[in-house]
C-alpha cells in the first residue's frame, strides 16, 4: 500500500460530510415530555449562572475552589450544558450555511473564551493555558466527534473524562 493511498483511506474514514438541515435536526432543542423547548435552554443558561455564582462565592468565602459549588459541581454539570450550547446549538446552527472546518473552528473558539470565568481561581498563566487548550485542543475535538457521531452525547463524555482528569 503506498502511502497517498493510506493518506487517502485515513482522510475518508475521518470524513464527517455535510449536515443536511431539512434532514438532520439532532442539534435542536425539542420538546421532552411536557416540557417545551424553551424550558429547557432556559435551564441550560440558569444552571451555568448558577455554576458562575457557586463557584465565585465559595472561592470568595474559602479562598478554594474544591468544595461542592467548585470543580465538584462543574465536573457534574458543565459537560452537559456546554455541549448543548456549544456542540448543540452553535455548532448545530453554523454547519447548516458554513463548512464544517469554519463550524467547528468559531464554536471551539467560543468555548475557549468561555473558560475565562475560571479567572476568580487560576493565575493568568494557567487561565491562558485553560482557554488555549480547550479553544484549540478540546473545542475542535469534541466539535469533530459530534459531527461525526451526529449527536452530542460522545462529545459529552469525552467532556466529563477531560474534566474527571483534573482529580486524578
Amino acid at each position: 500500500m503506498s502511502g497517498g493511498s493510506l493518506l487517502q483511506r485515513i482522510i475518508a474514514v475521518l470524513r464527517t460530510g455535510k449536515v443536511d438541515p431539512a434532514q438532520e435536526s439532532l442539534y435542536e432543542f425539542k420538546r421532552v415530555w411536557i416540557f417545551p423547548a424553551w424550558t429547557q435552554a432556559a435551564l441550560v443558561v440558569a444552571l451555568f449562572v448558577t455554576t458562575v455564582f457557586c463557584t465565585h462565592a465559595e472561592y470568595r468565602a474559602k479562598g478554594t475552589s474544591f468544595g461542592f459549588a467548585g470543580p465538584a459541581f462543574n465536573v457534574l454539570v458543565n459537560p452537559i450544558y456546554e455541549e448543548l450550547i456549544f456542540r448543540g446549538w452553535i455548532l448545530g446552527r453554523l454547519v447548516r450555511n458554513h463548512s464544517n472546518t469554519f463550524a467547528i473552528a468559531i464554536s471551539s473558539f467560543l468555548f475557549g473564551l468561555l473558560h475565562l470565568r475560571n479567572i476568580y481561581w487560576l493565575d493568568t498563566e494557567a487561565l491562558l493555558r485553560m482557554v488555549a487548550y480547550t479553544g484549540l485542543v478540546l473545542g475542535p475535538l469534541f466539535g469533530y466527534v459530534t459531527l461525526r457521531c451526529r449527536t452530542l452525547w460522545p462529545a459529552a463524555i469525552l467532556h466529563y473524562l477531560n474534566n474527571l482528569g483534573y482529580y486524578v
